[in-house]
């Protein structure tokens, strides 16, 4: 039993796609309903193909958001699946399946009918923040003298953040295993406590390090950029939002993977979990972009090192999570990353650095060896009021297509041209749908800052191909608020008239 309701253990499972396979044809079965639509249910999906099993649909929560169609099979809603079920099998796909499977019992779907097949990778411990008071915590081992050996720097960018989830933060760099590390905590505008909070544990901990910047900049700001490059120590240096936490082995963890590897970068898996700890991802009328309770970045293969062609491979198909944060850089790598920001134009960093994108993709084309944990690391909780619900598409939109104009470039060397297109169209087919459903509100055009190069850039994706067809294909996903925009480009596409914006 935890010490505070607000501390969940939570298991993480991988599908087993060998065991699937000998359960169903140990029973036999020539047709299965699937439960899930996202990676699993891909692979899923994928074996049933190869075994000749057929699917006579999907049930997903995101049908209650209008995706009615996978795979070009068609996508029922969990409740539709309820009013509808008719004996047949079903197999859960996301790894979320304890409370899929519950459901579905109370929905009376026979036991002998629901088909699971997953392992256990490890237990994790989240952590909701709420038990945090209104002081540092008394037994953390806070450090009164500067480390000699600074090994690594943690980053954390703060503006306004809740005191509770500000602590956990700041409490999870300092319970580090690895103690030989500096703390750069850097103070973006804060109107709240955020500064005094900052403050008060840089006075118990030599190893933290607050910059007051006095105003609230865009992280592309040359100032803000300036603030980190001329801060970081040690051979490698990582990012902390300041809502989200580390596992306390995390620096201790990564920094042995890179020095073993002679690695650039060291991913780990990221938690992202609700900020509803009561969040239940079956309940009528969600309308949460994330629609699992707790979502873990996938990893194929697991623990494995990859060199730079296989680098951009792996993230034209969304197997390196399209994040910035839960990830150590080799200072070398970051400094040129910085050095090569602080040397563009003012217009092409506030076009297309706004957002993790296009951030994840330069560093990446940057990075010569990357490994890849299977270790969940990183924790993360979302809400509605998260940029990634909020910011407008035009933003997405920019850095979506400067990522993409690079990894054409990139892959174009790697592979010939149809195996570059399927890679280019795999890119776009994932993150063009999610960035087109983002729900906030578009700004007037004429508010455009760079409105001449924003049209530019529209009538350069009405002329590409690969991003015409699959901004015309993905169209159904648009939301009501953002319809009249992508209409817009659309119809330009259609027409390849760049006019009509």
């Amino acid at each position: 039993m935890n010490k505070y309701e607000d501390i969940i253990t939570y298991d993480v499972y991988e599908l087993d796609l060998y065991e699937l396979r000998q359960k169903l044809e140990r029973m036999n079965v020539k047709e299965a309903v699937v439960y899930g639509i996202g990676n699993n249910g891909q692979d899923t999906y994928r074996m049933f193909k190869n075994l000749n099993i057929k699917i006579p649909y999907f049930v997903d929560v995101k049908a209650m958001n209008g995706v009615r169609k996978f795979n070009g099979i068609d996508v029922k809603t969990p409740d539709e699946f309820a009013d509808s079920y008719k004996d047949e099998y079903v197999v859960i796909s996301p790894s979320l399946h304890d409370a899929i499977y519950s459901w579905m019992l109370g929905k009376n779907v026979p036991e002998n009918k629901i088909i699971l097949s997953f392992y256990k990778t490890e237990c994790v411990t989240i952590d909701y923040g709420g038990h945090y008071g209104d002081k540092p915590s008394p037994d953390i081992k806070y450090c009164r003298e500067k480390p000699e050996n600074i090994k690594g720097t943690f980053v954390t960018i703060a503006y306004n953040t809740p005191e509770n989830l500000l602590r956990r933060a700041i409490e999870s760099v300092l319970r580090q295993t690895v103690k030989e590390f500096k703390y750069l905590f850097i103070i973006n505008g804060a109107t709240d406590e955020t500064a005094a909070i900052a403050e008060s544990y840089a006075m118990l901990d030599s190893r933290i390090s607050v910059i007051d910047l006095g105003e609230n900049l865009r992280w592309t700001d040359k100032r803000l950029l300036k603030t980190m490059k001329e801060n970081i120590e040690g051979e490698y240096c990582c990012q902390l939002d300041s809502d989200d936490y580390y596992d306390e082995c995390f620096l201790e963890k990564t920094l042995k993977i890179g020095k073993e590897n002679n690695s650039d970068i060291v991913c780990v898996r990221t938690c992202l979990f609700s900020a509803d700890s009561n969040y239940n991802p079956l309940h009528e009328g969600l309308v949460y972009d994330w629609h699992d309770k707790f979502y873990f970045n996938i990893v194929h293969p697991q623990c494995h090192i990859i060199g730079h062609k296989n680098i951009m491979t792996a993230y034209a198909r969304s197997k390196i999570c399209s994040t910035f944060w839960g990830k150590l850089y080799s200072n070398t790598l970051m400094e040129r990353y910085l050095d090569y920001l602080l040397l563009l134009p003012d217009k092409d960093r506030e076009l297309y650095y706004r957002l993790d994108i296009a951030m994840t993709y330069k560093i990446l084309h940057m990075s010569e060896r990357l490994f890849y944990s299977d270790e969940v690391l990183h924790f993360s909780q979302y809400s509605k009021k998260n940029s990634t619900f909020t910011l407008a598409p035009i933003e997405w939109l920019m850095s979506l297509w400067y990522s993409y104009q690079g990894m054409k470039d990139e892959l174009g060397v790697y592979y010939r041209r149809k195996e570059a297109k399927k890679y280019l169209n795999e890119f776009l087919s994932i993150h063009l749908p999610w960035m087109v459903g983002r729900r906030g509100m578009l700004s007037s055009s004429d508010k455009w800052n760079y409105r001449s190069s924003v049209i530019g850039h529209f009538g350069e994706m009405a002329k590409d191909s690969i991003f015409r067809d699959v901004l015309l294909h993905k169209r159904k996903f648009m939301r009501n608020e953002c319809r009249d925009f992508y209409e817009a480009i659309c119809k330009m596409a259609e027409s390849e008239d760049a006019h009509g914006i």
